[in-house]
């Protein structure tokens, strides 16, 4: 299937958007701010009142953005140059008597580029979603989005495109993007929405996982898979054919003969937290031999009941409430889990296969974007692996520009004594962590201008203390803040 019958008529019917001035800037002030929230919660009222005065911005946003009716005349005017019934044709309206309504959802996204996206249309309160549904931008895609490595790449693969969102960002630097899926609809949306871009440098593809792109190989993929863990097979878009978190497990274990040396895999994902095993030794597994290092941001891990709750208010209608969570809990129990973690996964692919695994628990909010200090990561695990033990004292450090002490203080007799020292990054990952005075001086003398060693010898003499019996101390403690980014090395 595909919506319209060629770019040549996607192209007028771009024209009709930019003419009205379709954008995110104009949805916002029109709409009001809390536009999106209205929209999740099914709440239409405050946003056909904001959409009153009955213009084309107005008309449009009624029928492809709120999802309400409006008359004949005033979507014949809105819609041109193509007239009303080319658009029922293109299959993204109806028409019912003198009313026109959309079929399908056009969101505008920020940027320079004043990108559209095709996805259907959210359901109505009280109604649950087709099985083939196509979700829009949802808060699960914008976080892939913010977390996706951003370099000048030759190629790049959206696995799971649904309705083309991590395609269309991966052309800001990629030279050549495929996007592929499993649901013929997801990949009529993706079509439309590259059309709709003038984006011809995306090949849309269907099929199942890696098959579409069997292979080929690329410096990076990314997927926002079906990962929820339930018996479900309802929804394309949620569940997967595949027990408990066998898909994400399937996925990692496929992408690397997908990547090229040094590519990047980037996956939202869920795990299965199974009574009586580590969810980290459990995880580890996942990566055992595939010759990449990996690492996971485990955001949350959810009780089961709170899992099921979340996916079944948004799908399911209240009538159907009660059956579906007796079977999901049901199946929580027969299969021993506990809880349930969610999270990123990005992987690169090394030259010599001897990967290293690291899992974080991360649950603070990311400054998004955040690509590239992800990728920075990968660089920092390189430049600590090239300077093994005493190698670091010889490396020249500085601060990350990020990074700021956070000192609390009680009032004490005569003054205040500190009760809390912290180092926080405040952009990127946002990560923290308690030093002590010792190490705050430590980290502040590291500025870009002489190498470890010398900045440890004046601690010693500061604190007189034994240089070596510093240096066994400091090093692990250096290390692990090089790792997390609060100490960079200089470059030359």
């Amino acid at each position: 299937m595909r919506f319209f019958d060629g770019p040549n008529t996607v192209e007028r019917v771009r024209e009709s958007f930019d003419s009205a001035g379709f954008t995110l800037d104009a949805l916002l002030e029109r709409l009001g701010s809390h536009a999106f929230e209205h929209l999740a919660g099914c709440e239409l009222a405050p946003l056909v009142r904001a959409t009153h005065g009955g213009d084309r911005l107005d008309t449009l946003l009624r029928l492809f953005v709120i999802g309400v009716p409006v008359s004949l005349s005033a979507a014949r005017t809105a819609l041109a140059p193509l007239p009303p019934e080319d658009w029922v044709t293109g299959g993204v309206v109806s028409v019912a008597g003198d009313e026109i309504e959309g079929r399908i959802g056009l969101r505008p996204l920020g940027g320079p580029e004043n990108w559209l996206v095709a996805h259907d249309s959210a359901p109505t309160s009280g109604r649950s979603v087709a099985a083939d549904h196509v979700l829009g931008i949802s808060a699960s895609s914008m976080a892939l989005a913010g977390a996706t490595i951003r370099r000048p790449i030759s190629s790049a693969f959206d696995l799971g495109t649904g309705c083309g969102v991590q395609a269309l960002y991966a052309t800001s630097h990629s030279q050549r993007v495929v996007a592929s899926d499993l649901n013929p609809r997801a990949v009529a949306f993706s079509t439309l929405t590259m059309e709709l871009n003038r984006v011809a440098d995306v090949a849309v593809r269907s099929g199942d996982l890696f098959a579409p792109v069997a292979g080929e190989t690329f410096d990076l993929v990314v997927a926002n898979p079906p990962f929820v863990i339930s018996p479900s097979r309802r929804y394309l878009f949620r569940d997967g054919e595949s027990p408990i978190d066998e898909l994400c497990r399937t996925l990692v274990r496929s992408a690397p003969s997908h990547l090229a040396d040094g590519g990047h895999f980037q996956l939202l994902a869920s795990w299965a937290h199974i009574t009586g095993e580590a969810w980290r030794d459990r995880l580890a597994g996942w990566f055992d031999g595939i010759g990449c290092d990996a690492l996971v941001l485990a955001r949350e891990a959810l009780d089961p009941s709170a899992h099921a709750a979340g996916w079944l208010r948004q799908t399911e209608p209240p009538a159907r409430w009660s059956p579906e969570y007796d079977k999901w809990m049901a199946y929580y129990e027969r299969h021993r889990i506990e809880a349930i973690g969610l999270g990123l996964i990005t992987m690169r692919k090394r030259i010599d296969h001897n990967g290293w695994f690291r899992a974080e628990e991360a649950a603070q909010d990311f400054a998004m974007p955040c690509g590239d200090h992800l990728g920075a990561v990968f660089e920092l695990a390189d430049f600590l692996d090239a300077h093994q033990g005493d190698k670091l004292v010889n490396a020249v450090l500085r601060v990350g520009p990020d990074v700021i002490l956070d000192e609390r203080a009680r009032p004490t007799t005569g003054g205040w004594s500190v009760t809390d020292r912290r180092l926080r990054q405040t952009a990127g990952l946002c990560r923290e962590g308690e030093i002590d005075d010792a190490v705050a001086t430590i980290v502040a003398a590291c500025d870009g201008t002489r190498p470890l060693a010398a900045v440890l010898n004046d601690a010693a003499r500061a604190a007189d203390s034994d240089p070596p019996s510093l240096f066994r101390v400091a090093v692990p403690v250096i290390r692990r803040l090089v790792e997390q980014g609060f100490l960079l090395p200089t470059v030359a």
